[in-house]
């Protein structure tokens, strides 16, 4: 019997599991895992929070908030989480959503028959597959070269070098352990985007839930904007239309959370008009230039 495993990295300040992760949780069940979620930095779990694990049927792992997300996957796996599973899932809480069914998308990908897919490819500082979803095979979770990865001492890794030896390094390990991949959305060949690649969950993040191919919105995005993506408060416009998830999830969330950062702009007017250049996200980035 095929068993499904996904593992799933989580953190909240506030050491709770808001409604959007129970969300995320649940319709990962949907396509038929077994989700272990690694509890970062907390120590307990609240009633609430407890009953609506169980009410789908995820385990919760206590763990000490270090390594990030490749620490918490690290260490459910080193738990035996992943023992006889025929399918791994590698989830993390940094996105809102899915804003629509996530089963049809798995019936989907599943079909193409790869060792490892992503939701989303990505040439932001090199190939890869953006690591907060990343679905594989047995075999090729356990390829020399990714287990290589998964092995790195990430609980003693600044942020920057876990996102060049984790994300990017699993790039790597994928290509060079010769994995058959695949992405439920990947970016066109636009020769000016090959030269300023940019994340395209930021730059795109509109026209890639669009497509009905990634249902999902970066958390990062909406609380800080790193990028200065000046239409970003247009996902309201889209995310209200959405039947299975509530809007009112996301202004909860950054409500309670705050924002890291205030939302940076861009320092020339040259800045700007490369973004709505090289943007995906038409009409709107255009758009977003009324007033330069």
């Amino acid at each position: 019997m095929a068993t499904k495993i996904c593992l799933f990295s989580h953190y909240d300040a506030r050491g709770v599991i808001a409604p959007h992760v129970i969300h995320y949780l649940k319709q990962i069940g949907t396509c038929g895992f077994t989700v272990h979620i690694a509890l970062s930095g907390m120590t307990g779990l609240s009633d609430t929070d407890r009953t609506a694990l169980d009410c789908i049927g995820a385990v919760a792992h206590l763990r000490p908030n270090r390594g990030l997300d490749f620490g918490a996957w690290q260490d459910l796996v080193a738990t035996g989480c992943t023992a006889g599973a025929t399918t791994i899932l590698l989830a993390n809480d940094s996105v809102f959503g899915p804003m629509q069914p996530l089963e049809p998308i798995f019936t989907r990908m599943q079909a193409r028959d790869t060792d490892v897919w992503g939701m989303v490819e990505s040439r932001e500082g090199a190939w890869h597959l953006q690591s907060w979803f990343l679905c594989f095979t047995a075999a090729a979770f356990e390829a020399p070269a990714v287990e290589r990865v998964m092995r790195l001492p990430f609980h003693e890794m600044s942020k920057t070098e876990i996102v060049l030896h984790g994300e990017l390094g699993l790039g790597v390990a994928i290509t060079a352990a010769g994995l058959n991949w695949d992405a439920s959305w990947s970016p066109s060949r636009r020769r000016l985007r090959r030269l300023v690649p940019g994340n395209p969950m930021h730059l795109d993040f509109l026209s890639v839930m669009r497509s009905g191919q990634v249902p999902f919105i970066k958390v990062e995005l909406l609380r800080d904007n790193p990028t200065a993506v000046r239409w970003v408060e247009q996902w309201r416009n889209h995310v209200g239309e959405r039947a299975i998830f509530s809007a009112d999830w996301i202004d909860l969330h950054l409500a309670d959370g705050g924002r890291h950062t205030a939302p940076r702009q861009p320092r020339s007017i040259r800045t700007r008009l490369l973004y709505a250049a090289i943007s995906r996200d038409q009409p709107e980035a255009l758009r977003s230039l009324v007033g330069l």
